[in-house]
């Protein structure tokens, strides 16, 4: 095996500028703008190229419509049996092909013409919103037919899981292209603001429709006010034909295999103790401590004792936009951290307060705290997962950074499905509170293993 310390990097990627190095990495900048851009003053200096500020234009409106959307599927696929197991099915279905998909999806963003690849990929979501939107008025998703309508929703799911994952590394990688190298990290970090914001305004949206135009008809208006939002887009990407950052002509490089490159950032965060353990606890984080966000509609029912649809309706787009705006705050909190305070000495804290966060949310019975307590505990998941993708840039070599940001991003999206799978079940026997604190508590130990061993989250040559 050749020294890979030694290879000459991609031309589209500079490594003295602290640029990313390469798609893996950029995807991975999905929940905090880097500490670089924000100590550099210039927060909305990539706005100048007009590539990027249609490209940003676009996804920040087609992110509205989807966040949207999976408020309202929630409500729908709880809506059948009131069933914890339903809601853990549907989202199960959309995330698991995240983790089988990722790397063919950087393989398809690397050899085909990445717009395309995007606008035919909206199309196709631009479809799936419509079908969802005429089976909900046509009837055919309701708690009449429980079975159907589940098979029905989780089939859509699944379709809109396969289209992300295979289109979501052409998103990342086309940034590079729409932006000069000096803009690149403006411009991840300005991408990953967007998504946050979208997921914030989009579940209040969500709120909106429906308590204006009622519960049939707006949870119906949501799936065509999404269908309406790739318009935005498709419009945007088509009228991206070119920009003058795209490279001319790439140079053709021999590449390893996915197996390869996984197996090297396996083996490197393996023998890096600060590596491994910030990898693990991300894992730890997702499997355990996320579950709460696609419970939210039981906890509305179950805890907080909003029984009727229309009750525990708003009750959980209210709890999903609290959760919201508080990822949103936690994100620009890590953001905003000075340069010379270390990331991962951070995250024992942060896991330690996400635990009792959740243990005090999965029993509140009133509708005040409850809101407080999943605006904190959306800053807290945030944080930590925030903390945990800094601290990795910032310890692994350049040469090598690809790899095991793709080893964190399988341990952070690819796990979700697994969570979903066994807590959905947990929940329906034992009620979202039994579930959502039993998480907790697993959390709660690892972040006291953590704070009693401190020197786990420490390069080596300081242990």
């Amino acid at each position: 095996m050749s020294d890979s310390s030694h290879e000459t990097p991609p031309p589209e990627f500079d490594f003295d500028n602290g640029a990313p190095t390469s798609v893996a990495e950029a995807e991975s900048d999905t929940s905090s703008p880097p500490d670089r851009i924000v100590r550099r003053g210039g927060t909305f200096e990539s706005f100048r190229h007009r590539g990027y500020l249609l490209f940003w234009s676009g996804a920040l409106v087609s992110n509205v419509g989807t966040w949207m959307q999976a408020a309202v599927i929630g409500l729908i696929a709880y809506g059948f049996r009131r069933s914890d197991a339903d809601l853990a099915l549907v989202t199960f279905a959309a995330q698991i092909p995240n983790l089988f998909l990722a790397l063919p999806g950087g393989v398809l963003a690397d050899r085909l013409d990445k717009r395309k690849l995007i606008i035919w990929a909206q199309v196709l979501l631009m479809i799936q919103a419509i079908a969802f939107g005429t089976l909900y008025v046509m009837g055919y998703l309701s708690a009449s037919t429980p079975v159907s309508s589940l098979v029905l929703v989780s089939a859509l799911g699944l379709f809109a899981g396969v289209m992300t994952a295979l289109s979501f590394p052409a998103w990342q990688a086309m940034i590079p292209d729409l932006v000069p190298r000096e803009d690149l990290l403006n411009a991840i970090a300005l991408n990953s603001a967007q998504f946050q914001s979208a997921r914030m305004l989009g579940g209040a949206a969500a709120l909106g429709v429906v308590y204006i135009a009622g519960q049939v008809a707006g949870i119906a208006d949501v799936f065509w006010i999404n269908a309406i939002s790739f318009l935005f887009v498709i419009a945007a990407l088509w009228a991206i034909r070119t920009s003058p950052h795209m490279p001319a002509k790439r140079v053709v490089r021999e590449r390893e295999g996915a197996w390869k490159s996984l197996k090297e950032g396996v083996q490197y965060a393996a023998t890096h103790r600060l590596i491994g353990i910030v990898i693990l606890s991300t894992l730890i984080m997702t499997l355990v401590g996320m579950p709460y966000v696609f419970l939210l509609p039981s906890v509305a029912d179950k805890v907080l004792g909003y029984h009727t649809k229309e009750q525990y309706t708003n009750i959980y787009t209210i709890l999903f936009t609290a959760n919201g705006l508080g990822a949103l705050v936690g994100a620009l909190t890590v953001a905003s951290l000075p340069h010379w305070v270390r990331r991962e000495r951070l995250m024992r804290w942060t896991i330690l307060a996400t635990a009792v966060v959740l243990v005090a949310f999965a029993f509140t019975p009133w509708l005040w705290l409850s809101v407080a307590l999943s605006a904190l505990a959306g800053a807290c998941v945030l944080t930590t997962n925030s903390l945990a993708n800094t601290s990795v840039q910032a310890n692994v070599p350049h040469h090598l950074r690809g790899r095991v940001m793709s080893v964190y991003i399988m341990c952070f999206l690819g796990v979700m499905p697994l969570s979903a799978a066994a807590f959905g079940p947990l929940a329906e026997i034992f009620g979202p509170s039994v579930a959502i604190a039993a998480g907790a508590a697993v959390l709660l130990a690892w972040a006291l293993f953590l704070i009693a061993r401190p020197s786990l989250l420490t390069k080596d040559a300081e242990a």
